[in-house]
């Protein structure tokens, strides 16, 4: 039951591109709400064998040009080769669920490739996942960069990780971004620079202010989820 759970927690993320539900348009209040002074956000990344060091960067473009809007620099520390584990984001969330976030990083990325089972999938036209970012901590999550199938006609990488950036701060889906602004005002008030750390946000919206405890959480997650844990 514990698994069925999550992973309909995961789903409410992942599916919310294909199904057109957005975090929000921007609003007039963006001017009103105070977001202080400038924040690094250090996102570290691991990039699928297809995804090329062109598109990797025209992404994390995007995103640091969207969240540039609240005084947040974004900066990659490293970049790594990665496999993807698996056809579905279950699949892959296995395995990112599994990775420590390990220092400088305050998110963990993983940029997906394209291949010919996607393709078919995309052909059949049946609801496709784009982006996910997992709700125990909001600290790891994944985008598909390479468009190849209808769907990204309409979102593209670039917007699928802008979409999914606002989940690492703790936005929820909404018409709007008005209470995303507050939101990410709060993170930023959270995230003292002596901490080295910018806070992890559990499912009910409380801090997590380190790295251990973002891994305890995760580590919790996957316990539970694992066939001899007890339901």
């Amino acid at each position: 039951m514990a698994r069925r759970i999550r992973l309909a927690l995961v789903i409410i993320l992942v599916t919310a591109l294909s199904a057109c539900t957005t975090v929000g348009l921007h609003t007039k209040t963006r001017s009103k709400v105070e977001f202080g002074g400038p924040m690094v956000l250090q996102v570290c990344v691991l990039r699928a064998q297809g995804v090329s060091e062109q598109r990797a960067n025209e992404i994390m473009a995007a995103v640091s040009k969207e969240l540039a809007l609240y005084n947040i620099e974004v900066f990659v520390p490293w970049t790594r080769p990665w496999t993807r584990a698996g056809f579905t984001a279950y699949a892959m969330f296995d395995d990112l669920g599994r990775r420590d976030l390990e220092p400088p990083c305050d998110r963990l990325l993983a940029l997906v490739d394209r291949n010919v089972a996607d393709a078919l999938w995309g052909l059949a036209s049946l609801p496709e996942i784009l982006g996910a970012v997992e709700e125990v901590t909001h600290t790891h999550g994944m985008v598909v960069a390479v468009a190849v199938t209808e769907a990204q006609l309409d979102t593209t990488p670039e917007e699928a990780a802008v979409h999914e950036f606002y989940h690492m701060l703790g936005c929820p889906h909404a018409l709007t971004l008005t209470k995303c602004y507050e939101l990410i005002a709060k993170l930023k008030r959270h995230a003292a620079p002596e901490m080295d750390f910018v806070p992890g946000i559990t499912q009910t919206g409380e801090f997590l202010y380190t790295r251990e405890k973002v891994n305890e959480a995760l580590r919790k997650a996957v316990a539970e989820d694992s066939p001899t844990a007890s339901k």
